[in-house]
């Protein structure tokens, strides 16, 4: 019996990183991470604008007195 040979493929690039069409976990960590970094800036710029109207809204009524 003969041995057959085996063919080998050939490397032609390596890239680096992780694949972004990848169902995996991992690729949807950095959108996480913009989400959470985004919700937590609208929060906080949200709650200064409704101090402000707050603050606005005590001083006419303590003006109206």
């Amino acid at each position: 019996m003969g041995q057959k040979k085996r063919e080998t493929g050939q490397i032609l690039r390596v890239k680096s990183g992780y694949n972004p069409n990848s169902s995996s976990v991992g690729s949807h960590i950095p959108a996480f991470l913009y989400y959470t970094i985004g919700t937590g800036a609208v929060t906080v710029i949200v709650l200064n604008i409704l101090s402000v109207i707050d603050k606005h809204i005590k001083k006419e009524k303590i003006e109206k007195e």
